[in-house]
Parts: C-alpha cells; structure tokens; sequence
C-alpha cells in the first residue's frame, strides 16, 4: 500500500472554539457550502457525527457517493474519514491558539491506496488543495460573524442581551459544547437509518 499526505495552513482572526463549532455544524453544509448536495445524519452524539453525501469533486465536477465519520479526538483535534468508491481518506483538522483571537487551522489529508491508485496521487493532490481552498472560502464569512457575534456576548437561542450595556465579550470564556445545537425536525435528520444516541 501506498500513503499519500497533504497538509494546508490557515490562519483567522476568531478563538479556536469558533472553528470547532465552524466544523460542527452541520446545519450548513447544504446551504453553505457548493461541494455537498444533500447531506443525511445517521448517527450524532457528543463526539461524533456519521453522515452520507454526494460529494462534487473540485476541478472535475462530478458527484461521489461517500460515508463520512467524524470524530472529535480531543479538545483540539478532530478526525474524520471519508469512504468514497476511489479511496479511503483520513483528515486530522488541529487548532493552535496563535492570540487571544487568532487560531492556526492546520488540516492534514491522508491517503492510502495500492500501487495503481497511487499513480492518482498528484491528481488528488491538487484536487485536496482546491477542497480545502474552497471550503474554507466558503466558511470564513461565517467564522467571522460568529467571533463578532461572540464579541457582543450573543447566546445560542437567546440572541443578544437586550440591554446594551451588557452586551460584553464572552468569546474569550466560549466553550463550544458537543453536539452543536440543532432546530428540531431538520430535514438532514430524516435519514431511515439515522440514530440519535
């Protein structure tokens, strides 16, 4: 077997509990995000998430048909593996706090395959990089005002304080709780098989 790993770097201007509840909501997925065409849960829980879609490959435009497991492995790192009919992949996503609002996003993509599907390797290559450009061009809006949101002490399902003096910057004490919150009958939840534990 042959193993293949890419790595890309990002840098943003929010806390790194933002980024895990970026990662964890899955709520956005569909509406979002250009790659996922209609996202299913089957199991959701505190630390994991398993879920089917039909993923549009970058570059190349065509849909796969893929089983998605993720994981979050410790306060800082999340794993997740994709099953698709080309492969197996793993990707690691670590957060490093740089600032008081400043986080790096490293994400590492690993591949395993045999002798011919490693010749696909340097294809894969550019098409994990353009994955991970476009998901995160896509995410960052979202990154951002959930910060500023934070900044101005907004609660999830409460909103903002109403009085203004007391709208003070809690993104420092945030802690992203597993799972993400979701609105009740969400259509991503309808799946036959899902589970929720």
């Amino acid at each position: 077997m042959k193993n293949m790993i890419v790595t890309c770097e990002n840098i943003v201007n929010t806390v790194p509990e933002v980024i895990k509840w970026n990662q964890w909501d899955f709520e956005h997925l569909k509406s979002v995000h250009s790659a996922y065409e209609n996202p299913k849960i089957l199991v959701s829980n505190k630390e994991t998430i398993v879920f089917i879609d039909n993923f549009k490959i970058p570059l190349i435009g065509i849909r796969l048909k893929s089983l998605v497991y993720s994981t979050q492995w410790s306060d800082k790192i999340q794993i997740t593996f994709t099953q698709t009919i080309l492969f197996l992949a793993k990707n690691t996503i670590e957060l490093t706090q740089l600032g008081e609002k400043k986080t790096k996003v490293k994400v590492t993509y690993e591949l395993t395959g045999n002798i011919f599907q490693s010749l696909l390797f340097p294809i894969y290559k550019i098409l994990l990089q353009k994955w991970n450009s476009n998901v995160w061009i896509e995410d960052l809006p979202l990154k951002l005002r959930r910060q500023k949101a934070l900044e101005y002490g907004f609660q999830d399902f409460k909103g903002l304080p109403s009085n203004i003096d007391e709208r003070k910057d809690i993104s420092s004490t945030y802690k992203c709780d597993l799972p993400v919150p979701r609105v009740k009958n969400i259509i991503e939840t309808n799946h036959i098989y899902y589970i929720n534990k």
